[in-house]
This record gives structure tokens, C-alpha cells and sequence, in this order.
């Protein structure tokens, strides 16, 4: 049985937007943030934020750095600020 508000595996339904997501990392004090950091602003788990920032990230919408062996940083791409 899925999780509720689960769809599959690795996509989750969502009370926000990809536009949430964004209008997030645009307002920050940094660059770059962090998935628990955009999750701090939003509705919805880490996890669920890490899916829509990956798939932001396949779309070209916004950059990803990992930084060490689990971490990875993220920033709105240039032609969408």
C-alpha cells in the first residue's frame, strides 16, 4: 500500500508549487541553500522538497552542487532569476 500523498516510489503529490520552491530560493539571505533550508519555508517534508528541487534540476530551472558525500547545495538557474 502507498503512503498517502505518495503517487510512486519517488514522487510525492504536493500542497506547493514548483513556483514555491523558487520564490524560496530567490528570497534567501544566500546563494546557495540547502534541501532542509527550502523545506524550513514550506508546507511539506525534505524529502518531498529534495523530489521537486531534482526535478527542477532536470529541467534546467535550478543548479546543484553536491558538497560532500550526502550533501548538495542548490540555486535558481540564471535564466530563470
Amino acid at each position: 500500500m502507498a503512503e498517502q500523498g505518495r503517487k510512486n516510489d519517488e514522487e510525492f503529490d504536493s500542497k506547493i508549487a514548483d513556483e514555491d520552491v523558487i520564490t524560496v530560493s530567490k528570497a534567501a539571505e544566500t546563494p546557495v541553500l540547502t534541501t532542509s533550508l527550502v523545506a524550513e519555508e514550506l508546507p511539506v517534508t525534505a524529502k518531498a522538497v529534495y523530489y521537486r528541487l531534482r526535478r527542477l534540476h532536470d529541467e534546467g530551472r535550478v543548479g546543484q552542487m553536491k558538497v560532500d558525500a550526502r550533501g548538495i547545495v542548490w540555486w535558481v538557474a540564471d535564466k530563470f532569476e
